[in-house]
């Protein structure tokens, strides 16, 4: 098994809250961790630490074996990261979005587009790809989130919630994706 995503004694405090206390985790390729807990518990901190959005107390994280630490933008380029209440320009429409974010990893014109593309279509966007994001529904939003993270077809996907706000029938699309992909990824998914 490829191990793809590594924590080591992860710990993070906040004055004198302890929201990780030294978590330890491994995940392969074709795995998915489901980060369970209630409010609280530290799932966001963990996550955050993993994709290197906030750097740990103490202990180590590694992505594809780069240490997030000392190799961030490396270990960030083979990151799929779909935070809680991701943040998107709510003037674009969710495809100049799209593809104003293919453009910041990289990609250029066709290539582009077609990364857009094959985005829009595993997440379900079509029907609203020329709508601006702030008219969006929640569950719209949240998918347009999911659709960037899985943009440059990541090894790693860390996503946190990636069902909240979806009606039945987008949840289950969404945990179909996830299976999908979990075959040649690594995936972390909290709720």
């Amino acid at each position: 098994m490829d191990v793809l995503v590594e924590a080591d004694r992860l710990r993070k405090t906040f004055g004198h809250i302890i929201a990780v206390d030294e978590i330890s985790l491994r995940v392969g390729k074709g795995e998915v961790l489901g980060f369970l807990g209630p409010n609280g518990a530290g799932k966001s901190t963990t996550m955050k630490m993993l994709t290197g959005f906030l750097e740990p107390d103490s202990g180590s994280a590694r992505i594809c074996g780069i240490n997030v630490s000392e190799r961030g933008k490396e270990a960030k380029a083979k990151i799929g990261y779909l935070p809680e209440g991701a943040p998107a320009y709510g003037d674009m429409t969710a495809g100049a979005f799209l593809s104003f974010i293919a453009e910041v990893r990289g990609y250029r014109a066709a290539e582009r587009d077609g990364k857009v593309a094959a985005a829009v279509a595993r997440t379900g966007l079509d029907s609203v790809v020329g709508q601006q994001i702030e008219t969006l529904s929640k569950g719209f939003k949240r998918r347009v989130g999911l659709a960037q993270a899985i943009l440059h077809d990541p090894p790693v996907l860390i996503m946190d919630e990636p069902t909240d706000g979806l009606d039945p029938n987008q949840k289950h699309h969404v945990r179909s994706l996830i299976a999908d992909m979990a075959r040649d990824k690594a995936i972390i998914v909290s709720t």
